[in-house]
């Protein structure tokens, strides 16, 4: 059978249990910002149904596992913070993400590691009498190989087409058209990537648009365990959130980014967190927004609370602002509370104003505002008065906070 053919399977009976999970845009997703970062509340189960219809239906779904490496660089480093943003999903895979999660209001917030994530695929049924088509790139060398050999020998959910391993060279080398040729005609369904996680989120940024395969993941010590070379902390070191201290002891040069990461993160809660919890008094009067033309740019005038169970205002205002030409205003003049989830609308308004190369600015911003917006990496400039708008004549760009 061809694997065109076996694609077409995807439609079959055994599939069509996998109900509906996300059949909108970015303004459709339940996202909250965590100090900037865009985080998904979405349970194991749920991302697994993400995968298996994208996977079904050849639906792209990028996703990312952010933990506290993450959420350091991105913010130290705006390119990471935007590949971030940029993801499909962003599913929590860190037990200090999940603690300031749910400081800022994401109720039931639980963990959804990439591990799981792909444990949990490898035991399931397959679709329509086949294992989900996996490829590997990356990983220790030999990795790749033996991760495959042994899902090829389990004959269970996960079906392996292919493993490259491309060695230590920079992105550009390993992005060569031989390179993406080979995997794309091996037709997988998930892409598994393992190359680092700065320089693989950057690989995966820089050939998403050249590769087939509908999922797309960087999952890191992934291959390694599956592949058997390093063993995968205790059911009960991670229920105890103690995988980190695994991880240390069978891969012991991982200590300093750990340390590292450990007093960044009390740097940021010292600092943003605080900060993050604040924010402005609530008015009682519900959330309001629209969005209206004027020079040049679209302004979405907000007012009342801006809170995670009254933002469907929100989410059509920012529908209706990325599909607008101009740039775009966040008007907070007369806004009252805002919180996490409301942020997270913001941060997918910035990413789909950056990708028709959209400026964001913000307007009527009191002092508590700003310092919140800031907390969460979102210091967009002040909007220029409507005359200076109107004698603009080039691209004002995108702006954002690093």
């Amino acid at each position: 059978m061809t694997a065109a053919a076996e694609k077409a399977e995807m439609g079959a009976p055994g599939s069509a249990r996998i109900a509906p999970l996300r059949t909108g845009d970015d303004f459709d997703r339940d996202v909250w910002s965590v100090l900037g970062v865009p985080i998904d509340r979405l349970n194991t189960a749920e991302a697994l149904a993400a995968i298996e219809r994208a996977a079904r239906d050849g639906a792209r779904l990028s996703f990312v596992t952010p933990n506290v490496n993450f959420l350091v660089r991105a913010t130290q480093d705006e390119a990471e913070r935007r590949r971030i943003i940029d993801a499909d999903l962003s599913l929590v895979d860190g037990a200090p993400l999940v603690l300031i999660g749910r400081l800022l209001g994401m109720k039931a917030l639980t963990r959804c590691a990439g591990s799981d994530i792909f444990e949990a695929l490898r035991k399931r049924a397959s679709f329509g009498g086949r294992g989900l088509r996996v490829f590997f790139f990356g990983g220790r060398d030999g990795a790749a190989e033996a991760a495959a050999a042994a899902l090829k020998a389990e004959r269970r959910g996960l079906q392996p087409v292919g493993a490259i391993n491309p060695g230590f060279g920079d992105v550009e080398a390993m992005s060569a058209p031989a390179i993406i040729n080979a995997i794309n005609e091996a037709a997988p369904d998930f892409l598994v990537v393992a190359l680092g996680a700065s320089k693989g989120q950057e690989w995966i940024d820089a050939n998403q648009d050249r590769l087939t395969a509908p999922v797309i993941a960087h999952l890191g010590a992934v291959v390694d365990f599956t592949a058997g070379t390093i063993a995968r902390a205790p059911a009960f070191m991670r229920r105890l959130n103690l995988e980190w201290a695994w991880r240390i002891f069978a891969e012991p040069s991982l200590w300093r980014r750990y340390w590292n990461d450990g007093l960044a993160l009390a740097r940021l809660s010292a600092g943003r967190l605080l900060a993050a919890l604040g924010g402005p008094a609530a008015t009682g009067r519900p959330g309001a927004a629209r969005a209206v033309a004027e020079a040049g740019a679209t302004r979405v005038l907000l007012s009342g609370d801006l809170c995670a169970d009254d933002l469907q205002p929100v989410r059509t205002a920012f529908r209706d602002a990325s599909r607008a030409a101009g740039d775009v205003i966040l008007d907070f003049t007369n806004a009252g509370r805002i919180d996490a989830a409301f942020l997270g609308q913001v941060l997918m308004l910035e990413k789909a104003a950056r990708r028709r190369g959209a400026a964001l600015f913000v307007d009527g911003a009191a002092a508590p505002v700003r310092r919140l917006l800031k907390a969460h990496s979102i210091a967009y400039p002040q909007a220029p008065s409507a005359v200076a708008r109107e004698r603009e004549t080039g691209d004002a760009g995108f702006a954002a906070a690093g």
